[in-house]
């Protein structure tokens, strides 16, 4: 068994639920879809799998997760929290 086989038991939902908010734009971005800004994180997840290619998607999804910044994210949540009060 190669390295790169797909396991079949892991479902693409899942899969896209680990990133965060701010991967999910950065994703769309990189696939020129809109921002979604006012849309549920979970409407952006199926907007995601519905019009990015798999190979493509999955791809870039693990790069973000490499690229993750555990360090600001406390940052950023607490930003978004801030304007969404202020709204």
């Amino acid at each position: 068994m190669s390295m790169m086989e797909v396991n079949p038991r892991v479902k693409d939902k899942r899969k896209i639920s680990i990133l965060w908010r701010t991967e999910l734009n950065h994703l769309l971005e990189r696939n020129d879809l809109p921002k979604y800004k006012e849309k549920s994180k979970l409407f952006v997840q199926e907007k995601l799998l519905e019009k990015v290619p798999g190979e493509i998607l999955w791809k870039q999804a693990y790069e973000e997760l490499f690229e993750r910044d555990y360090n600001t994210i406390a940052e950023e949540i607490e930003t978004y929290r801030k304007n969404r009060r202020k709204a």
